[in-house]
């Protein structure tokens, strides 16, 4: 059976280092041991992933397309994958009819929703296409990483998931600003490898 560095898995998974150790013992020629084959293709996960990381890097992807898929899906509180299909419909209708509330005069709503209905066209059609362009795990992954730089909002008390803006105050409306920053996005985005 082939050893390898747990580190990957470690980060990747949160699987303790003992457990990842105890499940890679086995008799030699047991086949039944799942635990090593489960090892195995959780490896194989992580370069699968990492070959996909450097598959998007050469699509040339946006901050501020990156911006409007994290915004999307924090202000749907999407916290699984939705189909790609169900994705692009949803977002087309989160992006092109924004509601008319106070909280949408707001700097922050301005940067999603421009008030301008060739450009706001335009953004969409930038992000579908980009979404088209996509293979399945390619968009898997990328919703994936969209979805975790989101988690940390999804567990502030101060900036709970709620649909939309509607009855956000100028503060809440400040934060959201500030944590979906085009700088923030990039430098979560280029860690994870992705940009």
């Amino acid at each position: 059976m082939k050893r390898a560095s747990y580190k990957p898995l470690l980060d990747r998974f949160n699987i303790p280092r003992p457990t990842l150790i105890e499940w890679q013992k086995c008799p030699k020629g047991d086949s039944k041991n799942w635990r090593a084959g489960h090892i195995e293709y959780l490896r194989e996960q992580v370069e699968v992933e990492n070959d996909t990381k450097e598959e998007l890097k050469g699509k040339a992807i946006l901050a501020n397309e990156l911006f409007l898929i994290c915004v999307y899906l924090f202000l749907t509180c999407t916290k699984s994958i939705p189909t790609k299909a169900e994705f692009k419909k949803s977002f087309k209708d989160f992006l092109l009819n924004p509601p008319k509330s106070i909280e949408y005069q707001h700097d922050f709503a301005k940067r999603i929703w421009k008030g301008d209905n060739e450009n706001q066209y335009k953004d969409y059609q930038k992000t579908a296409l980009l979404l088209d362009e996509l293979t399945s795990f390619q968009y898997y992954l990328l919703t994936r990483l969209a979805i975790n730089f989101n988690a940390k909002l999804f567990n502030n008390e101060h900036l709970l998931c709620s649909r939309g803006l509607d009855g956000k105050t100028w503060q809440e409306l400040y934060m959201y600003d500030k944590e979906f920053s085009l700088k923030k996005i990039e430098e979560y985005f280029k860690s994870c490898g992705v940009l």
